[in-house]
């Protein structure tokens, strides 16, 4: 699974250095940082990381055939995306966000109520982006404990123990 990793913000130097930066700080945390001979993928075309360093609050890229200031300044405002193979395995309990996408939402009898299309992150949580199974309408619910119950990563579903009640207006 492709998932994203981060945005190409600027350049760095004359090299053809790239830097990039993370959608929120919780979402860095999940992710290991690229290492060297990691492939990245840009605009749909891979690249191979060769060098990677720590700049403030935002880390500097060498990209092999990326080696002048003209081809870097065509990759600023570009995503960076990753295969979810280079990342670390999580326990049972924990996700990864892009993981989530597409998992169903149950209620208790196992009855479908929606489908997971997005996840963001606020201070306090994260909001699940929801397709609701009834009518297709897409509800954002906090993912906090008075709603949501189980994980099943095998099935991927989550339980939903609280269905919140929304105006129809």
């Amino acid at each position: 699974m492709i998932i994203f990793y981060a945005k190409i913000t600027g350049i760095h130097g004359l090299k053809g250095e790239v830097e990039m930066t993370f959608s929120d700080k919780g979402y860095f945390a999940s992710l290991p940082v690229l290492n060297k001979n990691t492939s990245i993928i840009i605009n749909g075309q891979t690249f191979t990381v060769t060098n990677v360093k720590k700049k403030n609050k935002s880390f500097v890229l060498a990209l092999k055939d990326i080696d002048t200031l003209e081809k870097a300044k065509e990759l600023i405002g570009l995503d960076i995306f990753i295969d979810s193979s280079n990342l670390p395995e999580l326990d049972n309990d924990t996700f990864y966000e892009a993981e989530l996408m597409g998992y169903k939402i149950i209620d208790n009898d196992n009855n479908i109520y929606g489908e997971i299309t997005d996840v963001y992150s606020i201070p306090s949580n994260y909001v699940f982006e929801i397709k609701l199974a009834e009518n297709g309408n897409i509800v954002s619910i906090p993912f906090v404990h008075a709603y949501f119950g189980k994980a099943d990563k095998a099935n991927k579903s989550i339980q939903i123990i609280q269905k919140p009640i929304f105006d129809d207006e």
